[in-house]
């Protein structure tokens, strides 16, 4: 850790993570904060007020950060973060569509340069397609019959709410959906629209020519498909043999913290280094 370091948060949101990062740096230290959101990103200005002057701001994707680094005059840096939770005040605000608890269009679109909205998206997907969708994405062993259930209500309906997606999975027959399902569900069309698994292998291709030798990369996820592909790309030596593992096993939340902080109980955090004698 380099205190005079540059570094960059790949998924601000609203500056969680940024503060404590620029709290840890010197008066040298800078920050890149990027994120795929103009608002949240807003709202991380107003946050982080008083580094004002040591912090670079990017909207857009964190597998975009070749123009994010360009714009910022800079070729590489000393750390990266990813955290892949989806920001809490986002999922709050609810005129996105992310959260099944609040009826309102169903767009669940996080990046404006992206076109297909999770309303398109089910109006053309097929019953195979959203069974490999809700199954990859959702970890949903009922995948086929919740697709089932979508593909047979659109025919009576387009389904452009978050609440008429909800009545269309819950279905005329069959157990109601618990909690967790349409939690998982609500995630995996999520993922899919957003183009997260894409952009996150796009970003783990990428992510040596982005540091410095001796730089550190963390991310934190938060489904078994964010975790595999991270773990695949870095985890025994190294994809390319640039990044390799500081940690044994990923960290794990303290049952204090998931007492504090539900969201965080299936967090896993991994951590690399590109090696100090590494310059290609």
């Amino acid at each position: 850790h380099r205190p005079d370091g540059v570094y960059v948060d790949g998924t601000t949101g609203t500056g969680g993570h940024a503060s404590r990062i620029l709290a840890g740096l010197s008066e040298t230290g800078r920050l890149l904060c990027v994120d795929q959101s103009e608002d949240a990103l807003s709202a991380a200005r107003g946050r982080l007020r008083e580094w004002e002057a040591r912090i670079a701001y990017f909207r857009g994707s964190f597998s975009d950060l070749d123009r994010a680094l360009e714009q910022s005059n800079l070729t590489r840096v000393d750390g990266i973060l990813l955290d892949l939770g989806l920001n809490s005040w986002l999922l709050a605000r609810g005129e996105s569509g992310l959260s099944y608890q609040i009826d309102a269009p169903l767009t669940m679109r996080l990046d404006p340069d992206l076109i297909e909205t999770a309303e398109s998206f089910l109006a053309h997907v097929t019953h195979e397609e959203l069974t490999s969708v809700l199954r990859d994405f959702g970890d949903l062993p009922k995948a086929p019959l919740f697709a089932r259930r979508i593909v047979e209500a659109r025919q009576r309906a387009r389904i452009s709410t978050t609440g008429a997606l909800v009545r269309a999975l819950s279905g005329a027959r069959g157990p109601a959906l618990t909690p967790n399902e349409l939690s998982r569900i609500f995630g995996a069309l999520r993922t899919r629209v957003n183009r997260e698994m894409e952009r996150l292998e796009e970003f783990l291709e990428r992510c040596p020519d982005w540091l410095t030798p001796g730089g550190r990369l963390v991310v934190i996820s938060y489904a078994s498909h964010e975790d595999r592909r991270v773990k695949r790309a870095y985890g025994a030596k190294g994809r390319d043999g640039r990044l390799e593992p500081l940690l044994k096993s990923p960290r794990v939340p303290e049952l204090d913290e998931v007492r504090r902080n539900p969201r965080s109980r299936s967090a896993k955090l991994r951590a690399f280094v590109r090696g100090a004698n590494d310059d290609s």
